[in-house]
């Protein structure tokens, strides 16, 4: 009879335990990393798009704004890459809310510098996922230049 008992009991702590909410992906996929948990959904990291070339950036971030602009286009022109000798060129990005600014060397594609525009500083070291000890780059302040006290921006550059 005890063993009838403990059957029973058994079966009902199984049944209750597996509600059967749990989908056939979650069932087998592999646990969430405590970096995913903090980071929230369409957070930029932007240390990483520093060692990247313009061609990943543009996959991360999606077409730049210049893509639809008629004056200053996506990649420049012969005349302008002359001018600019290939070493600086700007795509404008938005994520999350928030306007990217990257800065690209034209001839190699890779990306030399972005800003993160804004004026609360800590959403912005938040939102690109910043650190200002980081040993790699650094962040520097943009400031308005009608009112040098005010914040219109941060600029990360890597640390050579």
């Amino acid at each position: 009879m005890h063993f009838l008992r403990f059957a029973c009991l058994a079966a009902l702590a199984a049944a209750t335990a597996c509600t059967g909410s749990q989908t056939a992906s979650e069932i087998g996929s592999p646990a969430v990393s405590r970096a995913e948990t903090i980071m929230p959904l369409g957070t930029l990291n932007a240390p990483a798009l520093l060692g990247s070339t313009i061609d990943q950036v543009r996959r991360s971030l999606g077409a730049p704004r210049e893509a639809k602009a008629q004056k200053v286009g996506l990649e420049p022109t012969p005349e302008q890459l002359k001018a600019t000798k290939g070493e600086a060129w700007v795509n404008t990005f938005e994520k999350s809310g928030t306007t990217i600014i990257v800065t690209f060397d034209a001839r190699s594609r890779k990306v030399r510098d972005l800003v993160l525009m804004g004026e609360d500083e800590d959403k912005l070291l938040y939102l690109g996922n910043l650190d200002l000890d980081a040993p790699e780059y650094q962040v520097l302040p943009v400031a308005n230049p009608k009112n040098d006290r005010q914040l219109m921006g941060l600029r990360v550059v890597p640390k050579k």
